[in-house]
């Protein structure tokens, strides 16, 4: 048997073992739920967005994830100053309100939407400049707020998303000043709504070998972490920021950490290809679909549901990036057996 051929096996198999006899699915992970929804390009080298949204591409996108089963999107696209609704806030807001928009086509939908804060001086970092964690944080509750007065309202409206990512204390600049502010903030501000936050694994393939952490490691940094931080109820978990071989081990770890915490734990599947042997992605490839379930499979024991980065680019039937095609018939054919 071919080894691509064994992986999809493999895949299959855990796939099947989850499944009543009935056909009912046993667990929320056995399916992907899950995914951002871009307005436009969310970093500078994004390969999905050629041209600007309109309301029938944005109507296409719903159906197709809609049809995928993905129930919930969060709004993503633009940094610094630029963002897709009017705000008076952002010095480049976009003139039509698509995050009204597509609040209202999913709804229709019967999907939930997650509002995110913006990556103001984040993204400069990789440019090769610093970033200001005081200023991202001042900025951020001023849009918090007003996206709180615009869309608050909207009975589909789930929570919010932080979107300044760390894998521990130290990296990425002194990033405990969001991560310990704005989740009270956002209680504060929304008692009733949930908060969501997508940290990644520090290992050799994010961090290069001399500074890594064991899982053991990882799980007692967020041990110190989660006893700083109030407010957090979603931790989405990357998972290819850990080795392919290794990020069992890694989710292992840290799982008893969150219960402790009472912090439920998820994972983000991301669909593009992370080197094994070196820091480094490549968002112009889809992963193959034997990769895909061998990713859901490692992860499904310790996660409550599944996210995906990124549906636009690398799962959506439409999609002209490398595979996408491919992974999308594969997974449809198996979700439309198991539904």
């Amino acid at each position: 048997m071919k080894p691509s051929k064994f992986y999809l096996f493999l895949g299959l198999l855990f796939i099947h073992a989850m499944v009543h006899s009935s056909g009912e699915i046993v667990s929320d992970t056995n399916r992907l739920e899950i995914s951002p929804l871009f307005f436009g390009p969310p970093t500078h080298e994004y390969p999905a967005f050629k041209e600007e949204m309109t309301e029938k591409e944005l109507a296409r996108i719903l159906d197709n994830m809609q049809e995928d089963g993905i129930n919930m999107v969060l709004f993503l696209g633009g940094w610094g100053e630029k963002v897709y609704y009017p705000s008076e806030i952002l010095k480049e807001p976009s003139e039509t309100d698509w995050y009204a928009i597509a609040f209202e086509m999913a709804s229709q939908r019967n999907m939930k939407v997650v509002l995110p804060g913006v990556y103001y001086t984040y993204n400069e970092q990789f440019l090769g400049d610093t970033w200001d964690p005081q200023l991202d944080l001042e900025v951020n509750k001023k849009v918090y707020t007003e996206l709180n007065q615009r869309y608050g309202h909207h009975p589909n409206f789930w929570g919010w998303y932080i979107p300044h990512e760390t894998g521990d204390r130290t990296h990425r600049g002194d990033i405990m000043v969001i991560i310990e502010e704005l989740p009270r903030f956002l209680k504060e501000l929304t008692p009733d709504k949930k908060v969501a936050y997508a940290p990644w694994f520090p290992t050799r393939i994010t961090l290069g070998e001399a500074e890594a952490l064991t899982p053991e490691e990882t799980a007692a940094e967020w041990d110190i972490m989660l006893s700083m931080i109030d407010g957090i109820d979603v931790y989405l978990f990357q998972d290819s920021t850990a080795p392919l071989d290794e990020v069992t081990d890694y989710y292992a770890a840290i799982k008893p950490v969150f219960e402790k915490h009472g912090a439920k734990l998820w994972a983000t599947i991301e669909l593009f290809i992370r080197y094994q042997d070196r820091p480094g992605i490549d968002l112009f490839q889809s992963v193959s679909p034997e990769l895909l379930f061998q990713k859901m499979g490692n992860v499904s024991p310790f996660v409550e549901k599944f996210a995906i980065y990124e549906y636009q680019s690398h799962l959506d039937p439409d999609s002209k990036i490398p595979g996408a095609k491919e992974l999308h018939a594969a997974y449809r054919e198996w979700l439309d057996k198991t539904r």
